[in-house]
């Protein structure tokens, strides 16, 4: 089904479809050889000029990158900003897009913008205007949107197509309405329609990170046990090569039978260990990794060091899954954060630490409810660093400290009460007694001035689930722009 929208074509998924639809050759087949280059493990990290071109030279069949996570947490999904630079991420983009149109390969881009929602996409396809307008050059663009309507999500929920992916509450409509932002992670079928289509760049929202890489090989017929694992090791570009300083390019060369993997540099190395290791990577099974299409099976793959450089990869298999699913991700606004950070060596307070935090708290909740903020209107965190702020109960070391670093938050519904409670909660931390107390001038070392920071809106992950659908291409519309 199409719609127009301007001078772009937008196509949906159509419920109970098939894809890839029967004739259009997209599995089937023998395959001779596919090279792509992954240019680093997230676009804005950067790569070396001299590795890129190196790998160019090896003849491409793809150029791709993923540019999102959410390793670094809700807020970049819920603000809809970027966790690159702008000017980093226009960089690379830039060099891969030039060399894709010079040498007649595809660009994929999975995972736009961080976060890979609607303004993470717009933000990135504004950067490839900018591209080829200052290039002088003229693309044929697919943008895969990946952040379906509400309404949607709520007749899937109705339907009870969608269930927890670990230990998270069942999904409810409510919190569909009050998540600010939910994205679906897309598998193989929209980038193989964008490519099957002619496109020169594809920006997809989120993505799964190997899909990114394996759609290309199974849509060209190859196995799609190779595929998937070649994806999932050069989905990280070179943190499968050493020395690791720095991002930079990585080759995989996909065969009938086997891929081998090498880095693009010519001082660099892959070793079987890094190549093995990368699939714990982000899996908390070491053998098998879920995916839309179904489940990656590593446990039989043989890991061969051909040379200093290279490994090769052999045994991988894929299992389909009964049933069609992708990963929902969604965000919830907490309110506005506010923070400081000071440091404590007076070894008498740090031996009474917790009952000087308790005091503290008590402290700060009487004295701003006499400014009428109640209890319930805001959250103050305090974390103990040097002693178990990471690992909290779980901390193993329990010796004593020499220093400790307190970094305390406040997170309320507006800007002005987090900085009214952080403000009380400084003080408080700063001059409240404890026994055997010395110095009256101030318990605390801060280093910056001001004191308070602000850490901006807060949010927290609301939608961790899983999504059944009929066709792979049903949440993720492709808007088909000509730059």
């Amino acid at each position: 089904m199409r719609f127009v929208r301007g001078a772009a074509i937008v196509y949906r998924g159509r419920r109970g479809a098939r894809w890839p639809p029967r004739g259009v050759g997209l599995a089937g087949g023998a395959v001779t050889e596919i090279r792509m280059m992954a240019t680093t493990g997230m676009l804005g990290y950067g790569f070396t000029e001299a590795a890129f071109r190196a790998g160019l030279a090896r003849g491409l069949d793809l150029i791709a990158c993923d540019a999102g996570s959410q390793d670094p947490g809700p807020y970049y999904l819920g603000s809809g900003t970027a966790f690159v630079a702008r000017a980093a991420a226009k960089r690379d983009l830039g060099l891969m897009i030039a060399a894709g149109r010079e040498h007649g390969v595809p660009v994929l881009v999975g995972s736009a913008g961080g976060g890979g929602g609607e303004p993470h996409l717009a933000w990135l396809l504004e950067i490839v205007r900018e591209i080829a307008a200052e290039g002088g050059l003229r693309l044929r663009v697919a943008a895969v949107h990946a952040e379906p309507g509400r309404g949607y999500l709520k007749r899937q929920l109705a339907a009870g197509r969608i269930a927890p992916l670990g230990p998270i509450e069942e999904l409810t409509p409510e919190t569909i309405d009050s998540s600010r932002r939910i994205v679906a992670m897309m598998g193989l079928a929209p980038y193989q329609r964008a490519l099957a289509e002619g496109a020169d760049i594809v920006i997809a929202g989120r993505s799964s990170d190997a899909a990114i890489f394996a759609a290309l090989p199974v849509m060209r017929g190859a196995d799609a046990g190779l595929a998937w694992h070649l994806g999932k090791i050069i989905e990280c570009a070179a943190q499968v090569a050493e020395p690791r300083a720095g991002q930079d390019c990585v080759l995989g060369t996909l065969r009938d039978d086997h891929f081998v993997v090498e880095p693009a540099h010519p001082d660099k190395r892959c070793t079987r260990m890094r190549v093995a290791a990368h699939g714990l990577y982000e899996n908390p099974d070491p053998h098998r990794l879920r995916e839309p299409e179904g489940t990656l099976d590593i446990g039989a793959a043989t890991y061969e060091q051909l040379d200093r450089r290279r490994v090769r990869v052999r045994g991988s298999r894929f299992v389909p899954a009964d049933r069609y699913s992708v990963k929902l991700e969604g965000v919830r606004r907490d309110g506005h954060r506010a923070v400081f950070f000071a440091g404590i060596r007076d070894p008498v307070l740090i031996s009474v630490i917790d009952d000087f935090i308790g005091a503290c708290r008590a402290r700060v909740a009487g004295e701003v409810a006499g400014l009428g903020i109640a209890g319930h209107a805001y959250r103050l965190g305090v974390r103990v660093y040097g002693r178990d702020a990471v690992m909290g109960a779980l901390e193993p070391e329990t010796g004593a400290a020499h220093e400790v670093g307190l970094l305390v938050d406040v997170v309320a519904d507006d800007a002005e009460t987090s900085r009214t409670v952080l403000a009380k909660a400084r003080y408080a931390f700063l001059h409240t007694d404890f026994p055997g107390r010395k110095c009256i001038s101030g318990n605390l070392a801060i280093p910056f001035s001001p004191s308070d920071l602000d850490g901006g809106e807060a949010y927290s992950f609301s939608v961790w689930h899983r999504m059944e659908i009929d066709d792979p291409l049903e949440p993720f519309a492709i808007e088909w722009l000509e730059i």
